[in-house]
């Protein structure tokens, strides 16, 4: 028989038979074994190395590439995969719920061994469904679902939004606004409500119009940077949800003659590799990417061969990476990512 007509027979692709026959990734272990076994009850020749050679694909689900964070993560987590056998294919969601669930339903006909997702909305719970149906064991990054009880790998965003905001009024800093990502990603609301209560614990107001949400990433912190200068005045330092946001906003206020942190102070969230560079030094919360990627492969291999193991939630040390861009004097500190 050919590797076509097998592939008829299945219902496959040549490519996927061809890959199986030949140790590729590309296909998940379900279904090689199925060519595999097909293939030999056929009396095709299949070479003996032709599973030992597989490696496994994992999807990995972004939130949105034009925040570098994700971008970031994805090198983190392909290079913590191949450490351990498996490809890794990527969808970016544009942080919308149809294209999550389109990505997850293309991950399920490719068969991937399992599914990484920084794009949960807080509130879904849906998009887990099919992947549970299909028997593919999936773990959440960063941001999760409020109500499934799955994998979650992530840093203490509460905790991480309090330390940067007690770090800014540890300056004197009383006018201070929050500039954060969308109250849909856990995340960004947790560590919202984190400079909030440090704001809170030393009786500092809570401005309405200092107080704003939206996207994550340049973009979003330009227009909050108009917004800012369109009001009676100016805050004395701005906290921003992402780093993306930061650099956003930082680009804005040098445009209109601003400089920072002599005129306004401003912070950021993620620790993006490019943002503690000299040129811009930007004080921030440094999430462990690569140590969160690992955990988050370690978990969805044990959830593969575990099915039944209760869901675990990691939580990733983070620290503060003071720079330049709050008021300190420059100092130099390790890069973690």
């Amino acid at each position: 028989m050919s590797a076509a007509a097998l592939a008829r027979l299945l219902g496959v692709s040549p490519a996927a038979v061809s890959y199986a026959l030949h140790g590729r990734a590309g296909v998940s272990d379900s279904l090689r074994n199925r060519i595999l076994q097909a293939a030999t009850e056929h009396g095709m020749a299949v070479p003996d190395d032709a599973q030992a050679a597989h490696s496994g694909v994992l999807g990995l689900i972004l939130s949105d590439v034009l925040n570098p964070f994700y971008s970031e993560l994805a090198i983190s987590v392909t290079d913590a995969a191949r450490e351990q056998g498996h490809e890794v294919f990527l969808s970016n969601s544009r942080d919308d719920g149809r294209s999550v669930a389109a990505a997850v339903d293309a991950m399920i006909r490719h068969e991937v061994d399992g599914v990484l997702i920084t794009a949960i909305q807080s509130d879904d719970a849906g998009v887990f469904r099919p992947l549970r149906a299909a028997r593919i064991p999936f773990v959440q990054i960063s941001r999760h679902s409020m109500h499934a009880d799955a994998d979650f790998v992530g840093i203490d965003d509460l905790a991480a939004g309090r330390d940067v905001m007690e770090h800014v009024i540890s300056h004197g800093y009383r006018r201070i606004a929050i500039v954060a990502g969308p109250t849909t990603s856990t995340a960004s609301r947790t560590r919202a409500e984190g400079f909030r209560s440090a704001l809170r614990a030393h009786g500092l107001p809570i401005e309405r119009r200092w107080n704003l949400t939206g996207g994550l990433n340049e973009t979003d912190g330009a227009r909050a940077a108009r917004y800012l200068l369109d009001q009676r005045t100016l805050p004395q330092a701005i906290v921003c949800g992402t780093d993306a946001i930061a650099l956003g906003l930082i680009t804005i206020l040098a445009a209109k003659g601003l400089m920072v942190p002599e005129d306004v102070a401003v912070t950021g969230f993620d620790g993006l590799t490019t943002a503690r560079t000299h040129l811009v030094d930007l004080t921030t919360i440094v999430q462990p990417r690569s140590h969160m990627a690992a955990e988050a492969i370690a978990l969805v291999t044990e959830r593969r061969a575990h099915p039944q193991l209760a869901p675990r939630a990691i939580t990733c040390p983070h620290h503060l990476y003071i720079g330049r861009s709050c008021g300190c004097r420059p100092r130099k500190e390790k890069q973690d990512v």
